[in-house]
């Protein structure tokens, strides 16, 4: 018979053997010693002062004083001696300084292996779906000295792999790809309803945004097209034909939904006639683009006619540039294009017909003129500028035809407004008073004289106008 057990090395009693309850005694007291293993310590080489008895440590290397030549062993204090006893592989203890289990490899203590569990919580609990759980002010994910990802895996694109934000337990924002490999942010009220934000194509990388309030940038000129014979609202506008939108109001409309990044964005009319009860009022500027272009036929203006019943175009914010069109209205006095406020008009290849005055521009609204114009029509006045309005208009032709009658003046400056009309050349004849400048307003021809300006009537100067 054996004299010890094979895996503890616990004494056995041996037959005959005097004094048996020696090698009892000594088996229990080595079994106290490891059963149920708690240590106070695993960081400790030398013994520490005010030791009870039946402490225990697991003596860090290098042991010294009491504890040396016994790395590693786990010690025992008696009350009066240290015993030692020489760990197996696969042992394992509860430290109670530091909270935690750890186990014998064979060489060292080392914190027990959580890479293999089933579920894990941290101060919290797990379960079969949510296999890990932390309850937590933070959690910290951090590099290991470089890069660091966090990766969401889904096994097949009808999956979801996503992030989702809760209140109480109920869904309110989730990001990611659900149900597809699109990425989506969606937003809910009550963890029930959902409304998508945004969204962006897995294939393409086009950004979806169905909610209004978000701004499409663009990448490169834009240019949207309206066709009131073929054309439809419902659509995007973004083609001729039957993909142009119907009416111009919601070709406006939708341009200054867009962030344009600087660049140009262009609403290109259709032949025909626009009819307009009403001013079409811009009153916001397309954020990001230096304009807002509306372009007619650029060959014959006058197959793209703008017919309004009071003024046909309203700018009282941003730069627009009218191109390509011919302007009319059934106004006694109203112009066909307004400039007010911070509004700016730029007008290249206009033709304007009979109207109740063909330009205006007051209270810091400006009038530029960009390329040729034709006057073919009567009205009260070609510009009038006034209550601190400007024109400007250099270096390009203005061509009359059928000897347009001007009611009041072919050219009104009045209030501290300023008119810069400076190497116009002007092919045609008119009727009418060739200007009238009032109230300390300035029009400048740059040496042009007094006949400068079309018309049969000499001009006039009040309350402090001035002509040069």
């Amino acid at each position: 018979m054996t004299q010890s057990s094979l895996i503890l090395g616990l004494p056995y009693i041996q037959p005959s053997q005097a004094q048996k309850h020696v090698t009892h005694n000594e088996a229990l007291r080595v079994l106290d010693a490891l059963v149920q293993l708690v240590v106070a310590a695993r960081d400790l080489s030398l013994p520490p002062a005010g030791v009870e008895a039946a402490e225990r440590f697991l003596v860090a290397s290098p042991g010294q004083g009491a504890w040396a030549g016994h790395d590693n062993e786990i010690a025992v204090y008696d009350g009066t001696t240290w015993t030692f006893v020489t760990p197996q592989e696969g042992w394992s203890a509860y430290v109670t300084a530091d909270g935690a289990q750890v186990v014998y490899d064979g060489t060292n203590w080392l914190a027990r292996d959580v890479t293999a569990v089933d579920s894990l919580g941290i101060n919290a609990s797990s379960d079969l779906f949510n296999r890990l759980s932390v309850s937590s002010d933070a959690v910290l994910l951090n590099h290991a000295g470089g890069n660091h990802q966090l990766k969401i895996n889904k096994a097949a694109a009808t999956d979801t792999g996503s992030l989702l934000f809760q209140t109480g337990f109920s869904g309110r924002a989730e990001m990611g790809i659900s149900g597809n490999d699109d990425f989506s942010i969606k937003v809910s009220a009550n963890g029930s309803g959902w409304t998508e934000a945004l969204r962006i194509d897995a294939a393409s990388g086009t950004v979806t945004l169905p909610q209004s309030a978000w701004r499409e940038m663009l990448s490169g000129p834009r240019t949207y097209y309206v066709d009131p014979a073929q054309g439809s609202d419902a659509g995007d506008g973004l083609s001729a034909g039957a993909g142009a939108f119907a009416s111009l109001a919601h070709a406006v409309a939708q341009a200054q939904t867009v962030d344009a990044g600087g660049h140009a964005v262009t609403i290109q009319l259709a032949d025909g006639t626009y009819s307009f009860g009403t001013p079409l009022v811009l009153d916001a500027a397309v954020v990001g683009a230096p304009r807002l272009v509306i372009q007619g036929n650029m060959a014959s203006p006058d197959q793209v006619v703008m017919a309004g019943d009071d003024e046909v175009f309203e700018v009282t914010r941003g730069v627009v540039a009218l191109r390509g069109m011919r302007l009319q209205n059934t106004s006694g006095g109203r112009p066909t294009v307004a400039a007010s406020d911070r509004g700016s008009v730029v007008l290249d290849t206009v033709d304007f017909g009979v109207a109740g005055g063909h330009l205006s521009a007051v209270e810091n609204g400006s009038l530029v003129l960009e390329g040729p114009c034709t006057l073919s029509g009567n009205a009260k006045y070609f510009v009038k500028v006034t209550e601190g309005g400007s024109a400007r208009m250099r270096l390009q032709t203005v061509t009359l035809t059928g000897t347009p009658h001007f009611a009041s003046s072919f050219i009104i400056c009045a209030r501290c407004s300023v008119a810069q009309m400076s190497s116009l050349t002007f092919l045609g004849t008119a009727t009418g008073r060739r200007y009238l400048a009032s109230d300390n307003a300035v029009i400048t021809t740059n040496g042009g004289g007094a006949n400068y300006f079309p018309g049969d009537v000499v001009g006039t100067l009040d309350g402090g106008g001035r002509y040069d």
